[in-house]
């Protein structure tokens, strides 16, 4: 998400067909009568500890207000890295511009009692993939909270704009104290978590094990922040061709459709009582398998053979039933 680009009056809203449904029932601020807003601060509408449960980077950056375009100061509050599904968060606060003059006449549409506000949610230019959900404490005071959808699914647009306002509203004068703050599944990063947090990689094929293989001895190896995980390699004693080098990897927490290097629709074995997935192509000499131990822990292993496709899997099917003996109980 980026900061918004003046288009006439602020967004350029636009209507939404009187949809006017609303969600939970907490009154607004009668206008005229909310607190008078002397400066605009719309970065300290957050606390460290609230930025941190809603899973933004902290401090916000700020934009300025623009008031010859009517466009209010904005915080921009970054998603963290690695999150799965994180999107950045944006708070607007406006003084001396009414929300009739910013958005444009537009009509309200669905809102939502939070916080001790009613909170009205107004299309954009931006499209049902952009969330603006916006709350008037006066004739010449509005608050706006602001995010996007997670990948490609507009669903949820909405849902860390609704998480941040009980933070946002603890701030503004009426505004309910002390409230709980939940991220929505995916803004924070996966915490590592299952039996295979404390497991070296390089245990679970031992040494005489990987010799029956004619593999050399085990080499850790360390992923990226990219790519949170740790592993072991045994590399192969055959030249520049026959059979690769076996990777073990053990991811503790990355969701299985989210583990790197899974191509085309594997094939699920059983082995030892434990679900594999072997993932192979008759036109690769690349061979990964797949033993999900949790929702977001695994251990893949990835091999093949340079020389013949046909025995790019011949290693892990052999493997993986030692690996599964050796790894920890689920």
């Amino acid at each position: 998400m980026r900061f918004r680009n003046s288009v006439a009056a602020g967004l350029a809203v636009l209507a939404l067909g009187g949809c006017t449904s609303t969600i939970g029932g907490t009154a607004a601020p009668v206008p005229g009568q909310g607190p008078v807003i002397t400066k605009a601060e719309p970065c300290g509408l957050l606390t460290q500890q609230q930025a941190d449960s809603l899973g933004v980077m902290y401090p916000g950056k700020e934009r300025p207000a623009k008031p010859e375009q009517k466009i209010p100061g904005v915080c921009r509050f970054q998603e963290l890295e690695d999150a799965p599904d994180g999107v950045a968060l944006e708070i607007s606060q406006s003084k001396d511009l009414s929300a009739v003059d910013y958005y444009a006449g537009a009509l309200p549409g669905e809102k939502f009692g939070i916080g001790g506000f009613t909170w009205t949610r107004y299309a954009t230019i931006l499209g049902p993939g952009y969330c603006s959900l916006a709350t008037e404490l006066d004739a010449k005071t509005f608050i706006e909270v602001s995010s996007d959808a997670p990948g490609d699914d507009n669903s949820k647009a909405c849902d860390l704009a609704k998480a941040a306002i009980p933070a946002v509203a603890s701030h503004l004068p009426g505004g309910q104290q002390d409230p709980q703050i939940t991220a929505p599944p995916g803004q924070k990063p996966i915490e590592p978590s299952g039996p295979l947090v404390s497991v070296d990689p390089c245990t679970l094929l031992k040494p005489e094990q990987a010799a029956q293989f004619n593999l050399m001895a085990a080499r850790p190896m360390n992923g990226s922040s990219n790519d949170p995980k740790n592993g072991c390699q045994w590399d192969d004693t055959d030249g520049d061709k026959g059979k690769k080098a076996l990777d073990l990897w053990v991811y503790t927490a990355t969701k299985t459709e989210d583990v790197p290097g899974l191509e085309g629709t594997p094939a699920e074995q059983v082995v030892n009582g434990k679900k594999w997935l072997v993932y192979s192509s008759p036109d690769s000499p690349l061979c990964v398998a797949l033993y999900p131990v949790t929702p977001t822990s695994a251990i893949k292993l990835d091999t093949g053979d340079l020389s013949d496709n046909a025995k790019a899997c011949e290693i892990p099917q052999a493997v993986m039933p030692l690996v599964t003996a050796n790894a920890p109980a689920a």
